[in-house]
């Protein structure tokens, strides 16, 4: 029976699942892999068209409020963490703006490309570390490319950028970073903040324990051959491109190694749900639950994680 897992074509993250795509990696079980964006992905594995998935931890821990009953069918459940971002996703002011630091922030209009998992973080981090209460900030949602569409037209104060927008905006002279997400939340918690989880159907889990054991297992098996292997898989990024010069994947102005390591150097992937982990999940869960992304009481560990 073939296993059916999901991620995104993003380089940063395929990087980690790149050895079982390839079928580079042994694995007891048979993984077919397949690229979705989210919400796609998601929409998959809650409604049975996946045996698992990379979750935003955002949309998994929200997935959980409904998960398992008539709405959601199928109950998501995280046996793994996946990408954390060390460096690439931050706060973007014009050079010329007078904004000297994030606490200057009170009154702008901030541009920003999601309301739950990275609102919270962003959120957290101008609050604890340079003390702005989220309510002084005028939050506005857009797509990736339409925050740089606003910001370009004058209509945003500040911006966040990720991947390669990120470094796009930190190679530039337009723009100036204020601050970076990943460095500022290891600052203040000492570790790096979790982007993805891997999250499982829970009936597989439940019934086929041993499969979900060697998912995991090939899980990290990839991550390894991605760091024995990194500049190989980049390179077979690039061959991706077509006779055009255009590419298949994500990112068109990711035009050579050295560009896709600036990206993929940026995060790792751990493929671990120890301590560290589920601390992460439970500290962002703090701080969604200040800020009003639930409606309900946060979900205790025990819905959360394997037991």
């Amino acid at each position: 029976m073939v296993f059916r897992f999901s991620t995104t074509p993003f380089y940063n993250t395929r990087q980690f699942y790149y050895g079982i795509e390839r079928g580079a990696v042994e694995s007891d079980i048979d993984i077919a892999v397949e690229h979705n964006h989210s919400p796609t992905k998601d929409q998959k594995l809650i409604c049975g068209g996946l045996d698992a998935t990379t979750m935003s931890m955002g949309k998994y821990v929200t997935s959980k409020l409904v998960s398992d009953t008539d709405v959601v069918p199928v109950d998501p459940l995280a046996v793994a963490a996946g990408l954390t971002y060390r460096e690439g996703n931050g706060m973007f002011v014009r050079t010329d703006a007078a904004f000297e630091d994030p606490a200057d922030l009170a009154g702008a209009r901030v541009g920003i490309h999601d309301t739950t998992l990275a609102m919270t973080y962003h959120k957290a981090i101008l609050e604890e570390r340079y003390d702005l209460a989220p309510e002084d900030i005028e939050w506005v949602v857009d797509t990736h490319q339409g925050l740089g569409e606003r910001m370009e037209a004058g209509d945003l104060d500040a911006v966040e950028r990720i991947n390669d927008w990120y470094w796009g905006y930190r190679e530039g002279e337009q723009y100036r970073l204020l601050y970076d997400m990943g460095q500022e939340w290891h600052a203040h918690f000492g570790y790096y903040p979790l982007v993805h989880l891997i999250a499982v159907d829970g009936a597989i889990y439940d019934e086929h324990p041993d499969r979900i054991e060697a998912f995991v297992s090939a899980l990290q098996r990839s991550r390894s051959y991605r760091t024995d292997n990194y500049e190989h898989i980049l390179e077979s990024f690039l061959d991706e491109r077509t006779d055009e010069g255009e590419s298949t994947g994500e990112w068109e102005g990711e035009r050579s190694v050295a560009a896709l390591k600036r990206v993929t150097d940026g995060v790792d992937a751990p493929f671990e749900l120890g301590d560290q982990q589920r601390q992460n999940v439970a500290d962002w869960m703090t701080y969604a639950d200040r800020y009003g992304v639930f409606t309900t009481p946060p979900i205790p560990d025990e819905r959360l994680f394997p037991q």
